[in-house]
């Protein structure tokens, strides 16, 4: 029943590469319909293979991936009722922009004139209206971009899956295109599932979140809760910038311990259940709230005294 419930299911998830590499180690997570779902990690984490295991361009080990509720194990990609938009776009180089956006609704044997009226759509949701003629080697690397976007769009998939999609891009492009990757889903309504190793993008762009490690997820939330309250080191200096202290739990009382780190004493919150008294634990503090003053103030928690050597922006 639970299936039935999500955009994508995937459970227990397993794929080696030859017999030294475990790309992806019992991934298991879901996605809720309408939800434009980041997984963010460093390159290797298995955040691409895990998108071409979905998208059907890769067989996997183990485990088991359902889209909208049906099982997907032996289903060819092209019945998946999903689009993948590649990282290198994949445009093809002896198609004109028109043909490029038409190719899947012709592969899906629509009439001629229904495409014509489809693509003219989606040119339109992406900005290039009057691009139609123009061949992949006349475009900019943005355009591009916009292209291999509306040729995925164009065949409404339930699932929309980007592979680094800005990767290719500057930077001041890629802010531009995380604002129209919004609008864009906030129309469109379907599910989009995005990989990306920047932070910002996953911050900016994610309804909710998946961090990833060497073929493990680390934590699943939504980026404000991944960011305010990280449940793995790894998370925490993946997601945001953050200073990290390690020490021994010295007291604690209900969600305030106090830490014995190389610093001084730290008080800090801790939201789990466990009792941390004389365990090692590693206390982080983002970049946001630390204050520096010349004069010590009113607060008796966390002072630590030391010496300015130099500021960057």
């Amino acid at each position: 029943m639970e299936a039935l419930a999500k955009a994508l299911l995937v459970e227990d998830l397993v794929k080696w590469y030859g017999r030294e590499v475990l790309a992806l180690n019992k991934v298991s997570f879901d996605v809720e319909q309408g939800d434009f779902f980041v997984i963010i990690g460093p390159s290797g984490c298995g955040k691409s293979t895990l998108l071409k295991c979905v998208a059907g361009i890769l067989d996997w080990d183990d485990g088991d991936i359902y889209i909208g509720g049906r099982s997907v194990k032996n289903v060819p990609a092209y019945k998946r009722e999903i689009a993948l938009m590649p990282e290198t776009y994949a445009l093809f180089p002896h198609m004109r922009v028109y043909d490029n956006v038409a190719f899947g609704l012709r592969m899906h044997g629509k009439d001629e004139s229904e495409i014509k009226k489809e693509v003219s759509e989606a040119l339109k949701l992406v900005g290039l209206e009057g691009f139609e003629k123009r061949w992949p080697s006349e475009l900019s690397g943005g355009q591009r971009q916009r292209v291999s976007l509306a040729r995925a769009i164009v065949v409404n998939p339930t699932v929309l899956l980007l592979d680094e999609p800005l990767s290719h891009v500057d930077y001041r492009l890629q802010r531009r295109l995380m604002e129209d990757f919004k609008r864009l889903h906030n129309e469109l309504g379907n599910t989009w599932i995005l990989t990306t190793h920047v932070q910002e993008q996953g911050l900016s762009m994610a309804e909710t979140m998946m961090v990833m490690n060497t073929g493990v997820i680390e934590q699943i939330g939504k980026p404000e809760e991944i960011y305010t309250r990280p449940r793995t080191v790894f998370a925490a200096r993946f997601v945001g910038d953050i200073n990290l202290f390690h020490g021994e739990v010295t007291a604690q009382e209900r969600d305030r311990c106090t830490v014995k780190t190389e610093v001084g004493e730290l008080v800090g919150t801790y939201l789990g259940e466990s009792d941390l008294r004389g365990r090692e634990v590693a206390y982080g503090i983002r970049p946001e709230k630390l204050k520096v003053e010349e004069e010590r103030s009113n607060v008796y928690d966390n002072i630590v005294r030391g010496k300015l050597t130099g500021y960057y922006y």
